[in-house]
């Protein structure tokens, strides 16, 4: 399982919640009832914050925010819509368990790094590392270690989610 990601780095601000800056609720409420399914969700985001994000972010690219990135409630659609529009990960000064908790069950990294705002620029190239616990900002050749995600994390990523994750070992009769 690959372990390391290169992208480009979104910078977006601190305090920002899953139903309305990640992915607003009544965005989401109105597209759900026209038909769009949850994996179409990636259109929806940072839409409140940057109405072009969905369009301009490259498969592979980092959001990079300040603290409590996923700020508010447990619900999981605005995971969804950051995977959805193909952010490989989220690296954060700070964020919350559930967030941190739904990103994993859908494949998503979420890295908590106090100061990485502030040391990311807008457009920077970052290599991210999770199993040797790795930030490496390759425009400003500097480096940042963080504690290394555990096997297990790594697995339910690189499977594509927790789901995924079970259907593997279920397939591979581990569980």
């Amino acid at each position: 399982m690959a372990t390391k990601m290169v992208g480009h780095a979104w910078l977006f601000g601190d305090i920002l919640d899953v139903d309305w800056e990640i992915c607003a609720v009544g965005l989401i409420r109105a597209a759900i009832n026209a038909g769009v399914a949850y994996p179409d969700l990636g259109r929806f985001c940072m839409a409140v914050v940057d109405p072009d994000f969905a369009r301009k972010v490259k498969k592979g690219d980092f959001i990079v925010a300040g603290e409590n990135m996923g700020y508010g409630h447990d619900h999981d659609h605005a995971c969804l819509s950051i995977k959805g529009a193909g952010v490989a990960a989220v690296l954060c000064d700070s964020t919350n368990s559930n967030f941190f908790r739904n990103c994993v069950d859908h494949g998503l990294a979420v890295v908590e790094y106090p100061g990485i705002h502030a040391a990311t620029e807008q457009g920077d190239e970052l290599e991210i590392d999770l199993a040797a616990g790795r930030i490496r900002n390759l425009t400003k050749q500097e480096e940042f270690e963080f504690t290394p995600y555990p096997s297990s994390l790594l697995a339910i990523i690189g499977a594509g989610g927790l789901y995924a994750r079970l259907k593997q070992q279920i397939s591979q009769g581990t569980v």
